[in-house]
């Protein structure tokens, strides 16, 4: 899909991929991702669900784990990247991919993808937190967790990919 057919789509046709990564780190450079969490949105609605860990073939950090509850043992027999990376791509293929501060999950997809020989990934982007910057500048925070307080949205289970995709979905939804 290219950006004229995206332009030319009406709100209630296009396909949006929510997702959301939990990493060993802040760094793409020297950290990995060790979960994701994608749902799609179509019409409005949820349609289909993505969640995997991922063995990041390093050892996650106490402060990740204690932040996340993702511990070494949840991503000890996890696929690696180089096993899921086809699953994401196929999955997440003619959507506009979304998220809440979408440059940080970026930069670390951008790096895996690399790291298996694929440049190409540049999908159509959106994030939630710019829009946020434009419609609710009167907010002193827009974390995913301020901004779904703001909005009255809950989200069960904070830091955790799949929960924070489908709290950063609703407030897609929402705006």
């Amino acid at each position: 899909m290219n950006y004229s057919d995206i332009l030319s789509l009406k709100i209630e046709e296009a396909v949006f991929s929510v997702l959301d990564v939990e990493t060993t780190g802040l760094s793409p450079f020297s950290n990995s991702i060790i979960e994701i969490g994608i749902v799609k949105v179509k019409d409005g609605k949820i349609i289909d669900s993505f969640s995997s860990f991922i063995n990041p073939c390093r050892f996650i950090p106490p402060f990740i784990t204690q932040l996340t509850g993702i511990s070494n043992r949840d991503v000890d027999e996890a696929p690696m990247w180089d096993d899921i990376y086809k699953d994401i791509l196929n999955f997440i293929d003619n959507t506009i991919v979304t998220g809440h501060n979408l440059s940080f999950d970026y930069g670390f997809l951008s790096k895996e993808f690399q790291r298996v020989g694929l440049d190409y990934f540049k999908p159509h982007q959106l994030c939630t937190l710019r829009i946020a910057k434009r419609i609710l500048p009167e907010l002193k925070s827009r974390s995913l967790g301020n901004l779904a307080h703001h909005l009255g949205l809950k989200n069960a289970d904070a830091h955790r990919a799949l929960s924070d995709a489908k709290v950063t979905a609703a407030i897609l939804l929402k705006f």
